[in-house]
């Protein structure tokens, strides 16, 4: 028996489809709103192949909004840049159709991330998400390690990092699956994908002079 036909046992105990998704917010209070999402959908039998098939998405929205000063400087979209895009109900198929299409979900701090996106479904009328959900925070707490679980803590442990100082929503769905994949037992290391800007990004006008005018309440 060839040793590309022999299963190993970390690939038994994974789903067949995951996706593992973040999302960047404008601040942390019950009316805040979802600024971006990023997901890495993975088929993990694709693990025993040299490069594995890695499916991203990454979009930003237009929280209707303005983010806390300090969730801007986390994830670097001022409101400028934010008042030109969709607004996140424009691309809840597209999410819908993503996550219903997967054996697990899978983030790190999953009730945050899930909390958010179940936020915009209820005012858009939609059902929560459903299936199945894996919390890498929760779970590398279960196995006891000391010191925080914050996603960069536990990416120092793992031996992966940022390449920048901001968080962008693609590039932490890419860490929290390098994350779930040690967690495995998995030791495939998958290769960053190319993180660009969100696929739906609109280019603003011009930023005005002076302070922009308050925003209309949605």
């Amino acid at each position: 028996m060839t040793q590309r036909s022999t299963t190993p046992d970390w690939l038994g105990w994974l789903p067949p489809r995951l996706v593992v998704l973040d999302v960047e917010t404008t601040g942390l209070g019950d009316r805040d709103r979802m600024v971006s999402f990023g997901a890495v959908a993975l088929a993990t039998r694709s693990l025993l192949d040299p490069r594995p098939a890695l499916t991203c998405h990454h979009l930003i929205f237009d929280p209707r909004r303005a983010s806390h000063p300090r969730a801007e400087a986390v994830h670097g979209y001022d409101d400028w840049l934010l008042r030109h895009q969709e607004p996140a109900a424009a691309h809840l198929g597209t999410l819908t159709d993503l996550l219903a299409d997967t054996d697990l979900i899978v983030a790190h701090n999953a009730a945050f991330d899930l909390g958010f996106l179940n936020r915009e479904f209820a005012a858009a009328g939609r059902p929560a998400v459903a299936g199945r959900v894996y919390c890498t925070m929760e779970a590398y707490r279960r196995r006891g390690e000391a010191g925080s679980a914050s996603l960069d803590a536990v990416c120092r442990r793992v031996g992966v990092g940022r390449t920048a100082h901001r968080h962008g929503a693609l590039e932490d769905a890419w860490l929290a699956l390098r994350v779930y994949l040690w967690l495995q037992a998995c030791p495939v290391a998958v290769a960053r994908p190319t993180i660009g800007p969100p696929t739906n990004l609109r280019a603003p006008p011009p930023r005005p002079d002076g302070a922009l005018p308050p925003r209309v309440p949605a």
